[in-house]
């Protein structure tokens, strides 16, 4: 498995949620099915980021756990797998229980030094079990 962390230097709070759109614009464009996992505190609000954050197009989702759904792009809050998706956006500070169930996750760490801590526990977390780890610096 490959855990990408994009570190974000920026102090703007709603940049991360901005990455967070325009890094599933990038992986669903290349054709994988991705959910994003969240707080519940920012959930209404990353949901209408993906339908708006481009004034050319939207990035069609759902909020999970809506089972009759089809969509490629869900986002949630629960502790429950998002079954028949590839890619995992971790938004959370804890990686979710069941991370496993994905062939890749992405990670982004803002530039706050709680944010930071936390990214470095999670890195060391994914290490431990030795992923493949790779980190991308995002200067915004």
């Amino acid at each position: 498995m490959q855990v990408d962390f994009y570190i974000l230097h920026t102090i703007n709070r709603q940049e991360k949620e901005r990455f967070a759109c325009q890094l599933t614009n990038k992986i669903w464009h290349q054709g994988y099915r991705i959910y994003i996992h969240t707080e519940p505190s920012i959930l209404q609000r990353l949901d209408m980021m993906l339908w708006t954050f481009k004034e050319e197009s939207f990035l069609a989702h759902d909020i999970y756990p809506d089972v009759s759904s089809s969509a490629p792009i869900r986002i949630g809050c629960t502790e429950q797998v998002c079954e028949e998706m590839d890619v995992l956006i971790n938004l959370t500070e804890p990686p979710p229980p069941f991370f496993e169930s994905y062939e890749r996750i992405a990670e982004i760490v803002d530039d706050t030094p709680s944010a930071r801590e936390a990214g470095r526990a999670r890195y060391r977390f994914y290490k431990e079990k030795g992923y493949v780890l790779k980190t991308h610096d995002i200067n915004r």
